[in-house]
């Protein structure tokens, strides 16, 4: 046998070899195992026999010649160690067969695994990102957050419980039971009287943490108001929150305290709101309307059909087309209309309606208010009958006036006749100076008496609306030459420098007469009320787009800011003393108004104490006929 083979042999059992060393450990394949390890053995010893004896190359001094029997060696002596080979070969094969399969197999379930760990790990840094989210996310809320699992043990909780809790500090841990939490909570914090009290309290607390129903306030810090709120999960764990809830509870206060101001001042005033929701027609009314109406707010149904049967028939026709009017056009409305109560009391209300539309102009809701004018109604039917009763009076009082005045004239003129008669010596001379002094006298004041009672006699024409204005051209030029001749000589026993600035000549149609009276009051009514060497200006300015103005100014004693109001009224004069030293009848002023009134015009004061007096006429530009320059 040459080398080349032997190394083919040895090669092919050291294959064989490894084979079974890797693969010895499998039961199944140690019966082929020994057949091809005694086989190579005794392939092996057949090789070195050969390699030592029999081939060409032979080491021994010794051999085995010729081919037959070499043939006959290679044949029968590698025989037995091939079979065997064989034999074992036969019996590993299957099992390589499977091992081959469960090698692809460990190889698939390592796929598998390597697969599954990936998952876990990305399964894992989801769930680390989760739980990284869910701690920020309960950080962020203001709200105190705890969540217990189960067996009723902390899972988690954020920093706003904790600093809530901040007495049980140290014991707030997961894993740590709600029971041990609330006993350390009790002893740390709550104070109570006795242990059974305290234990009560825990039971109690307990229970409720465990059949959490509703929410339910807590006081921390002793100002502080929390609401909390349980919730059992799923898994049969609780949810706590807590809110802080003071503001809102100090907010509801003060709501409160206006509601009930509101009830309040609506009682006092008798004045109640309501509104409608038009979709489902509910009705809402708070209680002072219940009242108004004659009701406990307690016992009545708020509805539509409960306050129209309490509205007075023959005025729930007029209110309902006033609401319907004013709901179909869209109109705030006002209205007033009976009520009658149930124990039959009728009293008087006002309602006023507001609507509020949506985006598309449908009325959503109208609201108002109803208000209980009983007293307003009854003291409005009292002035009336006041005042009818005054206009009477007046009337009355006018008649007799006028019905006086005619009585007194009539013999007066007779008296003032008769003095002028004697004061003129027509019948012959008076033998007495003091006769004649005394006809002066009463001729004087005759003709003041005279002068009075024909302004009282106008007054009451005026004051009954009998007076009728004359419609004439008149000229204001001569109307102030008139008023001046009559007047120069009073202003000047007074040393009264009596002036007129009449740049243009007004003529305009109205009653020269009554004109005339006028500007004499006015004028008369300056010289009386300034002092020696005053002064008296009366001019026209033309300055407005409506009227003409005419002014009345003097330097004299004025009259006080608060008596302004009151001198233009009939019989008032100023108050202070110097006024009261001067004879007046208190009715020059209150004539003149009512005269430039008729005219259209207006008549204003302006004065102040010691500082004199200016009056205004503003006449309407429509009584103008023309305005001449004066030459």
């Amino acid at each position: 046998m040459l080398y080349g083979d032997f190394l083919f042999f040895f090669f092919l059992a050291s294959i064989c070899v490894w084979f079974l060393v890797l693969f010895k450990q499998y039961s199944r394949v140690r019966a082929g195992y020994r057949l091809l390890t005694i086989g190579l053995a005794l392939a092996s010893l057949s090789a070195l026999i050969d390699f030592l004896i029999i081939g060409p190359s032979h080491l021994l001094p010794f051999e085995i010649r010729g081919e037959i029997a070499v043939e006959f060696w290679r044949i029968f002596g590698y025989m037995p160690g091939l079979v065997l080979i064989l034999l074992g070969t036969a019996k590993i094969l299957p099992a390589v067969g499977r091992i081959n399969d469960e090698i692809v197999a460990r190889e698939e379930t390592g796929v598998v695994l390597q697969t599954k760990a990936d998952e876990f790990r990305d399964a894992k840094l989801r769930a680390e990102k989760a739980e990284a989210i869910l701690v920020e996310a309960l950080e962020a809320i203001s709200e105190a957050f705890i969540i217990f699992d189960a067996d009723d043990r902390v899972v988690a909780f954020n920093t706003q419980h904790k600093n809530l809790f901040d007495d049980v500090e140290d014991v707030l841990k997961p894993g740590v039971t709600f029971e041990e939490l609330i006993h350390h909570q009790t002893a740390a914090t709550l104070h109570f009287e006795n242990p059974e009290e305290a234990e009560r309290w825990i039971k109690q607390r307990m229970k409720e943490h465990r059949n959490p129903e509703g929410s339910r306030d807590q006081v921390f810090n002793g100002d502080r108001i929390y609401r909390l709120t349980e919730r059992r999960t799923p898994s049969g764990g609780t949810v706590a929150i807590r809110t802080d809830i003071t503001d809102l509870r100090m907010r509801e206060r003060a709501l409160g305290n206006l509601n009930e101001r509101l009830e309040e001042a609506q009682s006092v005033a008798h004045i109640g709101h309501w509104s409608v929701n038009v979709a489902d027609e509910k009705h809402e009314w708070s209680d002072e309307v219940s009242r108004i109406m004659g009701y406990d707010p307690k016992t009545i149904e708020i509805c539509k059909e409960a306050y129209h049967s309490r509205v007075h028939p023959e005025d729930i026709l007029g209110m309902r087309s006033v609401v319907n009017w004013a709901l179909e056009n869209i109109e705030n409305y006002q209205t007033e209309y009976r009520m009658i109560r149930p124990d039959g009391e009728i009293v008087h209300v006002r309602e006023i309606g507001r609507f509020q539309t949506d985006e598309t102009g449908n009325v959503e809701f109208y609201r108002g208010t109803i208000q209980d004018i009983s007293a307003e109604h009854f003291t409005e039917l009292e002035l009336i009958d006041a005042k009818m009763r005054a206009e009477e009076g007046t009337k009355a009082k006018s008649l007799f006036l006028a019905s006086m005045s005619h009585e007194l004239r009539t013999p007066l003129n007779a008296v003032i006749g008769f003095a002028d008669v004697i004061s003129k010596e027509i019948f012959g001379p008076l033998n007495n100076q003091k006769y004649k002094e005394y006809t002066e006298n009463i001729l004087s004041s005759g003709q003041h008496l005279l002068s009075l009672i024909n302004d009282i006699l106008d007054y009451s024409r005026f004051e009954a609306g009998k007076y009728v204005l004359e419609n004439e051209e008149v000229s204001f030029k001569d109307v102030i030459g008139w008023t001046e001749l009559l007047l120069s000589p009073k202003a000047h026993e007074k040393s009264i420098d009596l002036s007129f600035h009449l740049d243009t000549d007004l003529i305009f149609m109205g009653d020269k007469r009554k004109f005339k009276q006028v500007m004499v009051n006015l004028i008369n009514n300056a010289i009386k009320f300034t002092p020696v060497n005053g002064a008296v200006k009366t001019y026209v300015r033309d300055d407005a787009e409506k009227y003409i103005s005419i002014f009345v100014e003097d330097n004299g004693i004025g009259i006080g800011k608060d008596e302004l109001g009151t001198v233009l009224k009939p019989f008032v004069r100023a108050k202070n003393s110097v006024s009261h030293s001067i004879e007046g009848t208190g009715l020059g002023l209150p004539l003149s108004k009512s005269i430039v009134e008729l005219h259209g015009g207006v008549l204003e004061i302006e004065s102040a104490e010691d500082a004199g007096t200016t009056v205004e006429i503003r006449l309407p530009r429509n009584l103008l006929v023309e305005m001449q320059k004066r030459a």
